[in-house]
């Protein structure tokens, strides 16, 4: 029970109180105003969300820590009806997600739409929703909500950072492949040729030289100049470590802008 709700209740009683103890026109005027406010606001209530519809589009679904996430929200009054105020309310589970908004006055069959741009500080995949819209009657006596379920979600990857002393191996040329051995590869090094086996591509017959020996003879080729470089990534929980972060300086208005520098936690975990 909200409490404008319980104010008109309250005088209520003390009207009907009055006007059983009294027996005054005025308290009789004042019973009916209030109970055809109770009646007139909780139909207003019922009829506050119908019609609703809420929609979040976004560009993009994929993105790094530390960037922008910008995100569009759309409400639409279906209905004939305008509605007073709106208050949307975003369940996103997305850190510091500033969707939710207050409008008032959607006229009937008119939308509104704004912007919601979150700076992205953890990793993981994070549904965009649920969207919870409440409204209700222009008093305020009976708020009525309703939940729309998510559509789509952001996945969000860790920040990358470039290794400037990471050394770069040369590559290495490690020569043809042995002769009648079946090969998809094809480089632009040709290396020699040899005698056609069952399986090589009609593609890398020589022709001159099939020609001058009277058989079949395809091209050889070399493998390009490569060097292998393997990471091997410790999962186990127990070797990371991680730090406390910081609550982020500055106000929560510039935390968006591309000018604001952001100290991130030590863990985006």
């Amino acid at each position: 029970m909200t409490t404008p709700l319980r104010v008109v209740l309250v005088l209520l009683g003390l009207s009907l109180l009055g006007l059983s103890m009294t027996n005054a026109s005025v308290y009789l005027h004042l019973t009916y105003l209030w109970a055809f406010l109770l009646l007139s606001s909780w139909v207003w209530s019922r009829m506050a969300l119908r019609g609703l519809t809420v929609q979040r589009r976004a560009r993009v679904l994929r993105s790094q820590v530390g960037q922008i996430f910008e995100e569009r929200f759309e409400i639409r009054n279906a209905s004939r009806l305008p509605c007073p105020w709106i208050e949307v309310r975003d369940r996103s589970p997305l850190p510091s997600s500033r969707g939710s908004r207050v409008l008032t006055t959607l006229r009937g069959r008119s939308s509104h739409s704004y912007r919601a741009r979150t700076r992205l500080t953890r990793r993981g995949i994070f549904p965009l929703g649920p969207t919870e819209l409440v409204s209700g009657d222009p008093f305020g006596l009976f708020p009525v909500r309703r939940t729309f379920p998510p559509t789509s979600s952001l996945l969000v990857y860790p920040m990358t950072v470039p290794i400037r002393t990471f050394p770069s191996p040369p590559g290495l040329l490690p020569g043809g492949e042995a002769l009648r051995r079946r090969t998809p590869q094809v480089t632009p090094n040709a290396a020699g040729v040899r005698e056609y086996a069952p399986g090589d591509p009609l593609n890398r017959i020589h022709w001159p030289s099939t020609a001058r020996r009277d058989r079949l003879i395809v091209k050889e080729f070399e493998l390009d100049p490569l060097a292998e470089v393997w990471i091997v990534v410790d999962a186990n929980r127990w070797v990371h470590v991680s730090r406390e972060g910081t609550p982020m300086p500055g106000a929560m208005e510039t935390l968006w802008t591309p000018w604001f520098r952001v100290t991130l936690p030590p863990s985006t975990e």
